[in-house]
């Protein structure tokens, strides 16, 4: 490896001087580094931070299909399993190739407006339509492979990856699906009726999402960071991306370890 790219928010103290640890570090190794950028010749990407960082390096790097380690720098950091005390040690072993990976699918999501295409997206844990600022009630038409499923009526409806099974989708009551499924998970948000549950379905169905609401503070949001607003009659449409986030795992840690730990289970 001779190129990285670090992706981290500079706003934060201690997210600064790790970067300049790391970088100072990297580079007497003859390495090139960049930060908050990627080139074509960056070979690994390293997400400092939260899983928030780790969701906005998964659309960063879609196009480069480059292996992505998430450090956790204090927060939840569900994704990001390298605490910073084995930080310097973990990227050591990468340099020398010795590492593992594994592959998390991605979702496209496409708004057409009045027959157009009016924006293309990808998300790493959830595309969501929901209500905006105020807390008004959104109808939601639901098809999967051109079937209509139900109409929602609620605050809205996620649309989840099995990464994102542990993250929005989770809170709404969704299940727990191991990453390495191929599914497709549908969670309503508050809905007015108990009879709508989350629904799973394979990740090779196509979603539609017809706005029905009669008011404009419906939006669009992949992974809680970027926000579309949508408008009556805009369609959404959801499918499993081609793109894949090949995300750095530690060898010693299960995904079940990762869910006691996190999830606290077994506390009391």
């Amino acid at each position: 490896m001779k190129s990285i790219a670090i992706i981290a928010d500079l706003k934060r103290n201690k997210t600064r001087s790790t970067v300049h640890k790391l970088t100072s570090r990297l580079q007497r190794k003859k390495m090139k580094v960049l930060v908050n950028e990627i080139s074509k010749q960056t070979n690994l990407v390293i997400a400092l931070g939260g899983d928030g960082i780790i969701l906005k390096a998964a659309r960063q790097v879609s196009g480069f299909k480059l292996p992505v380690l998430g450090v956790n720098l204090g927060g939840f950091g569900f994704l990001s399993g390298v605490s910073l005390a084995d930080l310097y040690p973990t990227v050591d072993l990468i340099l020398r190739r010795k590492f593992k990976t594994e592959e998390r699918m991605l979702l496209r999501a496409q708004v057409v407006r009045k027959g157009k295409a009016a924006g293309d997206f990808l998300a790493l844990n959830d595309v969501v339509v929901k209500n905006g600022i105020t807390a008004r009630v959104i109808r939601l038409k639901l098809e999967v492979n051109n079937q209509y499923v139900a109409t929602y009526v609620g605050d809205g409806l996620i649309i989840s990856t099995p990464t994102g099974s542990t993250a929005y989708s989770l809170a709404a009551s969704g299940p727990i699906v191991h990453p390495d499924l191929s599914l497709i998970i549908l969670s309503p948000i508050c809905p007015h009726t108990l009879a709508l549950r989350p629904l799973i379905i394979s990740s090779k169905d196509e979603i539609k999402i017809w706005v029905e609401a009669d008011h404009d503070e419906v939006i669009l949001t992949m992974d809680g960071q970027e926000n579309i607003p949508l408008k009556l009659g805009d369609l959404v449409q959801v499918e499993k991306a081609k793109e894949r986030l090949k995300l750095i795992v530690p060898e010693k840690k299960s995904y079940y370890q990762v869910l006691r730990t996190k999830l606290k289970w077994g506390g009391r």
